[in-house]
């Protein structure tokens, strides 16, 4: 969100010192980049990547928290979560077969594998970079989807001995929960890369070399090169307005 905001920062002063370039009667640079239409066409630009970033970013938290919310027992998850569905399926199993039978066994086995202990990253040795990889918690959703892959296997292999009253936990509403957060992992993936693409354009369009920043640097330039020097009106003027 600070990083949103600096560049936001930095359009709206860079937009303040469009007004006052536009004011100049001198102002006629022949460089196309510093002409005055151009600095108008890099404002919308820096305007669209702008919100090209922030409609991204929302993006990628609403499938993350509607993935969150389906997934485990934390707070604020649903009470149908994958986790609490599949402890359901245990105890229905407990209830109408026993705890030795082993389709039970196998589903506890499990639920002690849902949350494991996270692993602390090995930090790189010295000079070297470190290496990027699937975060904890990204393995941990991929790896519900096995689990729960697993669960509705041994379910669906119980055939009509598994036939709970309770909907949320039969073979085919489990199964279609399952794929549901299989197809969001995906989604969120390309989410992930779709903000990723939006922050760097972003930060092309305000610090390349003929990013905002840039031009801003020649307009001062430009501006200094006219009578008074970096004392004229126009160029105080717009360096107050940019700083």
């Amino acid at each position: 969100m600070s990083s949103q905001k600096s560049f936001q920062s930095i359009l709206g002063k860079f937009s303040d010192g469009l007004d006052i370039v536009k004011k100049v009667p001198l102002y006629n640079p022949n460089k196309p980049e510093l002409k005055v239409t151009a600095l108008e066409a890099l404002k919308t630009t820096g305007e669209t990547k702008n919100s090209a970033v922030v409609n991204a970013e929302t993006k990628l938290h609403e499938l993350r928290n509607n993935r969150r919310a389906m997934s485990f027992k934390i707070k604020n998850a649903e009470d149908n979560c994958i986790e609490n569905r599949i402890k359901s399926i245990a105890s229905y199993i407990k209830a109408e077969k026993s705890d030795k039978h082993p389709a039970y066994l196998k589903i506890t086995s499990i639920i002690d594998k849902i949350h494991p202990p996270y692993e602390k990253k090995t930090p790189p040795a010295e000079g070297e970079e470190q290496k990027k990889s699937i975060s904890q918690s990204e393995k941990s959703y991929q790896s519900l989807v096995g689990f729960g892959n697993d669960v509705n296997t041994i379910i669906t292999n119980l055939g009509t001995d598994y036939n709970p009253s309770n909907i949320n936990i039969s073979a085919g509403n489990f199964k279609a929960k399952v794929d549901e957060l299989a197809s969001l992992n995906s989604q969120i993936v390309t989410a992930e890369e779709n903000y990723s693409t939006a922050v760097k354009e972003r930060s092309e369009v305000y610090k390349g070399e003929a990013g905002i920043t840039s031009i801003i640097s020649s307009i001062k330039d430009y501006l200094a090169s006219l009578d008074g020097g970096k004392k004229n009106p126009s160029y105080v003027a717009f360096t107050n307005a940019v700083k």
